[in-house]
């Protein structure tokens, strides 16, 4: 029995086949403007698969390159890397909000020391993308878990203080006797401060003083004057009633 021969299927291409170039960090300025910054990106569970399968529905992808923290995606033109700034910018992915940007067009709260001129930023193939790196961990992305903790000051038991040493030089002598002198002079200038203010504070005291005494004097001979019309007044009633009493006996 005589059988054909066997053809094998043909095969889609593979996904590596199909996966965009690694590099995007070409020196030609005018990519520099279609190039894309992918900030806080969890890259210990995004791959650069899930990075194009993001942005591929902007346009073409011609580059992309996963880094520890960030990422890059060139497209193949300026308005395909705007629309995807722009759909994909504060997005939340991965329990982490992206910041996305044109790699030629930092934000404004870049670090100002991070800035280049493009003569610069085209010298070589790597620093375009270490200066995004640099920039990146610090502004973004930090490990405060990594990084140990101080350790505590020592108890106010355990401090030691340090001894003085006695000092030889003759300017040494000299310094301290004009510290002592102007130390003396201060305080002498500030007790006298003190004693003026005590001064001071005793008149105003003594014509406060005087004030109540004068309204208490003026008081007490209102109040005499009161005693004394109260008196004659009991008075001329007493007479009155002594004439009428005698009035009636008569």
């Amino acid at each position: 029995m005589f059988l054909p021969p066997y053809s094998c299927p043909s095969r889609s291409p593979s996904t590596s086949q199909l996966m965009a170039s690694n590099v995007t960090n070409k020196t030609d300025p005018r990519s520099l403007n279609s190039r894309v910054f992918i900030g806080n990106l969890n890259t210990m569970l995004v791959t650069k698969a899930d990075v194009e399968a993001i942005f591929s529905k902007y346009g073409k992808i011609v580059g992309c390159s996963v880094h520890k923290g960030y990422a890059f995606v060139q497209f193949a033109n300026e308005r395909n890397a705007r629309a995807a700034v722009a759909g994909e910018d504060g997005r939340m992915f991965v329990g982490q909000v992206l910041d996305i940007n044109l790699a030629g067009e930092p934000k404004p709260h870049r670090s100002n020391t991070t800035k280049r001129s493009a003569g610069d930023m085209y010298s070589s193939t790597f620093e375009l993308d270490y200066d995004f790196q640099r920039d990146y961990y610090d502004r973004m992305y930090s490990y405060p878990s990594r990084v140990p903790a101080p350790p505590p000051p020592p108890p106010l038991s355990r401090a030691v203080i340090p001894s003085k040493r006695p000092r030889v030089s003759v300017s040494g002598g000299t310094s301290r006797r004009a510290k002592s002198s102007f130390s003396t002079s201060s305080k002498s200038s500030q007790r006298m401060s003190s004693r003026t203010l005590k001064a001071d504070d005793l008149q105003t005291i003594k014509r406060e003083l005087a004030q109540i005494k004068h309204k208490v004097d003026y008081l007490l001979q209102n109040l005499d004057r009161m005693e004394k019309n109260h008196n004659k007044k009991s008075g001329n009633i007493l007479h009155d009633l002594n004439y009428c009493l005698h009035s009636l006996n008569v």
